[in-house]
């Protein structure tokens, strides 16, 4: 991922606090990103989409999104500079073309997250599981 421009040094940062002291940090960080990312891009279509965009409120959402990025290492800085640029030259066919590439990238990034976060989320699910639940005789 890292390789691809996916990720920046940021997520493998919260990839080694999974293994020294919270293993199941990176998967709670990186779902709760996805979860609020999604909750900012329906905020951010339904402000570019009123018939008067409050463009102060679209730049607040996007700066938003910029920083919850940046927090778990997801690197779509290009498409935000982008969508922040057009939210400052008050440009609604610009906010929703940048906002449409915006989230294209981010439904890449997402599908890249769900491929890492579900190896180490079956670990923690089959370490806390009984052991007659896993199927195991002992």
């Amino acid at each position: 991922m890292y390789d691809e421009g996916y990720v920046n040094d940021q997520f493998w940062q919260i990839q080694q606090m999974k293994k020294t002291t919270q293993p199941d940090y990176a998967v709670r960080a990186v779902t709760s990103y996805c979860m609020s990312a999604q909750n900012l891009f329906t905020q951010l279509t339904d402000h570019i989409n009123q018939e008067n965009v409050d463009f102060h409120q679209v730049n607040v959402s996007a700066r938003e999104l910029f920083e919850q990025s940046n927090s778990v290492g997801a690197a779509m800085s290009s498409m935000h500079v982008e969508l922040l640029h057009a939210c400052e030259e008050n440009d609604k066919d610009y906010c929703s073309k940048t906002l449409y590439w915006t989230k294209n990238e981010f439904s890449q990034l997402k599908r890249k997250f769900e491929t890492v976060v579900q190896l180490p989320l079956l670990i923690i699910t089959m370490r806390y599981l009984p052991c007659h639940a896993r199927g195991d005789s002992k």
